[in-house]
């Protein structure tokens, strides 16, 4: 029977594991090295030789070999791995931005709505604390590619309501519920309307008010 690339990574990983018990680390790459090309398959191999670098605490040099991993499962679709490999880098880096940016897109690719969520609130914290109001604009426009008209309406106000809190100019903050109630029109679900409306109303009568007017222009 021909053996998975999964089976070669689980092999691999017990024969270094080894290794990294005894806290034989130059041992370990060379097992590494030794059966990378049998792999066939960038990804494992970049994240198995991050695998062994970050058990034996070398962060430095563990974080862009799991980047390139991430990029390699990405590229072949694998957007659950590449997840998965990305909240390992969250864990190493909380406040990067374009990681965090990256994250977003993969859950988008997912429709994991819960995890899209989880990173907008942390990134919009990050854009508050680096002034970058820009970005909360672009955040709705790059969230307007998912699919699911309900579930933009969760995200939608997770971004406006977090500006807000963070302090937000007044007219980035307008722009977005604009351009979210642009594309929940384009939707043209009323449901969903009605409840991106309630969302801004349970936080903010303004935000609430200024939403109301707009649709009525």
């Amino acid at each position: 029977m021909k053996q998975t690339q999964f089976d070669k990574h689980t092999i691999a990983w017990f024969k270094i594991a080894e290794c990294v018990s005894r806290g034989e680390k130059e041992r370990a790459l060379g097992v590494y090295r030794l059966l990378s090309h049998s792999f066939n398959d960038n990804a494992i191999a970049r994240q198995l030789e991050a695998d062994i670098y970050c058990s034996f605490g070398e962060i430095e040099q563990a974080f862009p070999l799991y980047q390139q991993a991430m990029e390699w499962y990405t590229k072949s679709d694998r957007f659950l791995e590449a997840a998965a490999v990305g909240e390992h880098l969250v864990v190493m880096r909380s406040a990067d931005i374009s990681l965090r940016r990256d994250m977003v897109q993969l859950y988008l690719s997912l429709g994991m709505i819960t995890k899209i969520r989880e990173h907008i609130h942390v990134l919009v914290e990050l854009f508050g604390q680096k002034q970058q109001w820009y970005d909360v604009k672009n955040m709705i426009i790059e969230c307007a590619r998912f699919a699911d008209g309900s579930g933009r309406v969760g995200i939608y106000s997770d971004i406006i309501v977090r500006a807000h809190k963070v302090g937000c100019p007044w007219d980035i903050i307008a722009y977005s519920i604009e351009q979210a109630l642009d594309d929940l029109c384009h939707v043209d679900n009323e449901k969903c309307i009605q409840g991106f409306l309630l969302s801004l109303h349970a936080f903010s009568n303004e935000l609430h008010d200024h939403a109301v007017m707009y649709l009525k222009k």
